[in-house]
């Protein structure tokens, strides 16, 4: 219900540090995650030309440019982060895309600030689970649409294991204890039936959500390790001390070497739902 906080959650300036801090290598450690996401989150929507939408949470773009080529021409699309430097980062992809017709800005996911009404869908890619009030912001997202509008947004389905049979191995080097680890712990979210109660609750009718698989393969530890860092995994990994550092990595690479071994290729099997509804 509106008010009531995931246990999981983290505070809006947390996660806007952590993600200015993982900018510069955000998306771009060779391993294809974030985008491949987003696009299919943004085909599944069956946006059209002239058509108005809200990305929410946007990154470096990985549902925003998608969708401005989807609602060309006539359509528009605004980008809203709450880390500056992924803002930044946007901008710089769509300007290297050649897009004119979105508009990114520094913004926040749980309070967008637009006028009732005004987008024809609302994209929201792997940011849900990180909100404070998830059920809170569907709701504001459901004024947000005209009638007829749609929201959609990408969630983590089942855990594979292997990953946090690797990520586990950290956890004895974490100085004070385990942060809130967004979308790990049991909510809303985390069930098929909780996400339609929660679009229910909101004002959305016909919620479908599509559960896919995508191999998340890595050419070795070393990658796997650099990709942690610019994930919300890194809430984590900054609570390690500079100087167990060494130590943590090595854990966790020795447990990456045992999944190579098990499953013939250093690969996670990342279940992934795509949840598409439209408002009444």
């Amino acid at each position: 219900m509106p008010g009531e906080a995931t246990d999981d959650s983290v505070s809006t300036p947390d996660l806007a540090e952590v993600f200015d801090r993982a900018a510069p290598r955000y998306d771009r450690t060779g391993v294809h995650f974030f985008g491949p996401i987003g696009a299919r989150l943004v085909d599944g929507l069956k946006l059209c030309p002239g058509e108005d939408v809200l990305d929410v949470g946007c990154g470096q773009g990985a549902c925003t440019v998608p969708a401005a080529r989807a609602v060309t021409p006539g359509g528009s699309v605004i980008g809203i982060d709450v880390a500056p430097a992924m803002v930044e980062g946007a901008r710089d992809e769509i300007a290297d895309e050649g897009l004119t017709n979105v508009d990114v800005r520094i913004g926040d996911a749980t309070k967008p600030g637009f006028a009732p009404a005004s987008f024809d869908a609302v994209v929201a890619g792997l940011v849900m689970f990180m909100l404070p009030d998830p059920a809170d912001a569907a709701a504001r997202y459901h004024r947000l649409v005209r009638p007829g509008g749609r929201f959609a947004m990408s969630t983590f389905g089942a855990d594979d294991p292997a990953f946090f049979h690797v990520t586990d191995a950290v956890v004895p080097f974490v100085e004070g204890g385990m942060p809130p680890v967004p979308g790990r712990t049991d909510n809303p979210l985390r069930s098929k039936e909780g996400i339609h109660r929660l679009l229910r609750d909101a004002g959305f009718a016909d919620t479908r959500i599509d559960d896919e698989t995508l191999d998340l393969e890595f050419t070795d530890p070393r990658q796997w390790w650099d990709w942690l860092w610019q994930t919300a995994g890194r809430m984590v990994l900054e609570r390690v001390p500079e100087e167990r550092l060494g130590e943590a990595r090595a854990a966790a690479e020795d447990r990456m070497r045992q999944v190579a071994a098990d499953r013939g290729r250093l690969v996670v099997h990342w279940n992934v739902w795509y949840s598409y509804t439209t408002a009444g």
